[in-house]
């Protein structure tokens, strides 16, 4: 009885109750403080409480249980939270011979955990721009990178190779587009000029359908006899000479006409203007009043402008000069038409004539009812001019330009050629050399551009708002002579036996025409270029670059003008030539 008083159960029941919590701990919970440490005090524990015990575990599962904690307790893996002994204990307990895996304990032991294991040889993996690598092998990853950056530069000179290809491409085309372009700007140019051509023949054709309508209606008659009009109603080849005008003693320095059937005016150093009918080839009769010869003259419709060695510029109207003003002689016909010994590139025309129109035949009548004004202000003698409107430009030989006001017969602005040469010597020398040359050899102009051409080969632009010279164009080697411009080039001669072609756009020399002889006068068109040389007259073809020659003069050209359809040439052997243009 007194062992049996000793014996105290309730410490039994709480010592059985610590083994209990201590081993489920252990079995079920190896990742405690305890297991890691190695503390496996509580295995032994555990192994006796099998023997008292036989219901609560199979043999075999502890043995397992102590094997796998023990592994556990080792590898050092993440703790978790056990289960409290009184769920341990409302659990149900398995049957002795039933098999229960370390993983079914585990569950019942954790019932709020989510099982993530994964294999022995899982490696984490990290995803970045090159793809998953594993981060755990430096090695596999740096190879990763350096096939990655192999392919980046692969892709990289694939990318600029097609980029070459491209750009050439881009290159070939814009190389085709300038070639292109620069045929469309020369195919545009040209079909202008044929369009200006057109034009103009357009207007020709006006002017000379208004013209045979006047005439015919105004037929007018001489004697008794209607006026022979006598290359009306005939065709013939470019460069035939129609006609030649006799009566002058001296060079003819200067001629103008303005328009076929119409006026022809010429000057000559035997000191006479002389005025004709290009309908009937008569003298109309000679202007008086210069006392010097005549070097320059304009006729626009009407209107006729002289300059002289005299120093005066007159202006004469020719509006009521009547064509039946005539000398005494008898009416010509065709046959009087004196272009006897003539060749046209080289081939002789051979007509029948009787130099119907020399002054020994003639008597002359002066025109002294056309005289309008006299201009003077030249210290020199007036050796070039052009007008229109009411606006004249003349040059001279004591070195200045002046411009005039044809209404009022002022002279508004005076621009000093010497200030303008500046540091040009060689004028001097060729002043002294050639005592006959023109100081001002040729000018021109449109509204307030002025273009003029002196004695040292320079082509000079003027402002006339100014009165200032803004441009030089530098290339004959000779005085210039004689000059004329259009919308995009001025055309040049000079005493150097060149015909130059600048570009006004660019102040560059697009052309040059060659000679034998000095170039003495010149004008053009859209299509053809006439020039005054020697003994013939030289044609540019402006389209085709053909040269042609009109020959017939017996002595130098001196003078050359073309009106539509007609062509007149003066020259040193003291005649006028009408050509067929």
């Amino acid at each position: 009885m007194e062992l049996l008083h000793t014996f105290d159960v309730s410490g039994l029941a709480s010592s059985a109750r610590h083994s209990l919590t201590t081993t489920s701990s252990i079995v079920f919970s190896p990742l405690t403080v305890q297991a890691v440490k190695g503390d496996l005090t509580g295995i032994a524990t555990l192994t006796g409480l099998s023997g008292m015990a036989p219901h609560l575990m199979a043999s075999q599962y502890l043995k397992r249980a102590t094997a796998n904690a023990q592994a556990l307790a080792l590898t050092g893996a993440i703790q978790a939270t056990p289960a409290s002994a009184d769920q341990l204990l409302s659990e149900d307990i398995p049957e002795a011979g039933a098999r229960v895996s370390l993983f079914q304990g585990f569950k019942a032991s954790y019932p709020g955990h989510k099982s993530g294991r994964r294999g022995k040889n899982h490696q984490r993996r990290r995803k970045n721009g090159f793809g998953e690598v594993g981060e755990d092998d430096p090695n596999k990853l740096f190879s990763s990178l350096l096939s990655e950056r192999e392919r980046t530069i692969k892709e990289q000179v694939k990318l600029q190779t097609q980029k070459t290809v491209i750009q050439s491409e881009l290159d070939q085309i814009a190389a085709s587009i300038e070639t292109l372009q620069a045929k469309q700007t020369n195919l545009g140019f040209k079909l202008s000029k044929l369009t200006e051509r057109e034009d103009d023949l357009a207007d020709t054709l006006g002017d000379l359908n208004d013209k045979l309508a006047s005439i015919s209606e105004g037929n007018k008659t001489r004697d008794g006899q209607p006026l022979q009009l006598e290359y009306r109603d005939e065709t013939r080849d470019s460069g035939t000479c129609m006609h030649t005008f006799y009566g002058h003693d001296g060079v003819v320095t200067s001629l103008d006409l303005n328009g076929p059937y119409g006026t022809l005016v010429t000057a000559s150093r035997d000191n006479t203007t002389r005025v004709w009918d290009l309908s009937t080839f008569k003298c109309l009769g000679q202007l008086p009043g210069h006392e010097d010869t005549v070097e320059c003259l304009q006729l626009t419709q009407h209107t006729l402008v002289t300059g002289s060695r005299d120093n005066t510029i007159r202006t004469w109207n020719l509006a009521d000069l009547s064509h039946n003003q005539h000398s005494r002689s008898p009416s010509p016909t065709p046959s009087d038409s004196s272009y006897s010994s003539n060749h046209i590139n080289g081939k002789f025309t051979d007509t029948d004539g009787d130099d119907y129109s020399r002054s020994s035949r003639e008597v002359v009548t002066v025109l002294d009812n056309c005289w309008t004004s006299t201009l003077s202000g030249h210290t020199g003698n007036v050796t070039c001019l052009y007008f229109e409107d009411d606006k004249l430009l003349s040059g001279s030989n004591d070195k200045t330009i002046k411009e005039w006001d044809l209404e009022t017969g002022q002279c508004v602005l005076t621009m000093d050629l010497l200030w303008a040469m500046g540091t040009s010597n060689s004028w001097s020398d060729w002043m002294t050399e050639a005592q006959d040359q023109s100081y001002v050899g040729g000018l021109q102009f449109w509204q307030y551009a002025l273009c003029s051409g002196t004695i040292d080969g320079a082509i000079r632009m003027w402002d006339l708002r100014t009165g200032q010279s803004h441009r030089t164009l530098a290339g004959h080697t000779g005085p210039v002579t004689t000059l004329q411009f259009d919308d995009y080039h001025v055309v040049s001669g000079s005493v150097d036996r060149s015909v130059r072609i600048w570009d006004l756009r660019t102040g560059a020399i697009q052309e040059i025409l060659q000679y034998e002889d000095p170039v003495r006068s010149l004008q053009f068109d859209t299509s053809k270029i006439i020039v005054g040389s020697g003994e013939s007259l030289k044609i540019y073809d402006r389209v085709s670059q053909q040269h042609s020659y009109y020959t017939g003069h017996t002595n130098k050209v001196e003078s050359v003008r073309f009106n539509d359809s007609l062509l007149v040439s003066g020259g040193q052997d003291s005649t006028v030539r009408l050509w067929s243009r």
